[in-house]
């Protein structure tokens, strides 16, 4: 066996292996995210300006995040592939119930509609959820993993992100941040 064709068949494989973890990690794999040390789920302000989009729900309706300014908004991005986003929602669930006076937007991402629709009603959402079939909505918020949840001001402004799976007390946390 010529070494050499080894060598680059090695070489070639590991290169694979790489492009495939990013693609993974960028398409928000279900490792769920970053979590700190203490089990929290890793929690950071975004600077820039707000990540304002539309697009159709499960519903068929059409939801433009801007109709939405003058209230809180919690966007969380899920998939129905995604095991740490069906073990986090019933925490939102009931975060959206203590909340009223919050708008809470589900973003189905990279997902099949029948699945993401299976998923939701599975779930129980009780918000409404965006498709994002192809993940560009998601793309604009730089995140590396799902679930991902994005809380705005009332004015529309990112004021806190939390990549991972989180519970009641970090969604809380985070529209404080938002208030």
């Amino acid at each position: 066996m010529d070494l050499r064709k080894v060598g680059i068949a090695l070489v070639l494989l590991a290169v694979a292996g790489v492009v495939a973890w990013a693609a993974v990690t960028r398409l928000g794999g279900d490792e769920g995210g970053e979590t700190a040390a203490d089990g929290d789920s890793a929690s950071t302000a975004p600077s820039r300006s707000p990540q304002v989009f539309s697009g159709t729900t499960l519903g068929g309706e059409t939801l433009d995040l801007a109709d939405l300014a003058g209230t809180p908004v919690v966007v969380n991005f899920w998939a129905s592939w995604c095991g740490f986003c069906g073990a986090e929602m019933p925490e939102l669930l009931e975060f959206a119930k203590q909340n009223p006076d919050v708008t809470v937007v589900g973003v189905a991402v990279n997902d099949d509609e029948d699945a993401a629709r299976e998923a939701a009603e599975q779930w129980g959402l009780t918000f409404p959820s965006v498709l994002d079939p192809d993940g560009a909505i998601f793309g604009r918020f730089e995140s590396q993993g799902l679930p991902t949840t994005v809380f705005f001001n009332a004015d529309l402004e990112v004021k806190d992100t939390i990549v991972g799976q989180t519970d009641l007390a970090g969604f809380e946390a985070g529209l404080e941040k938002a208030r």
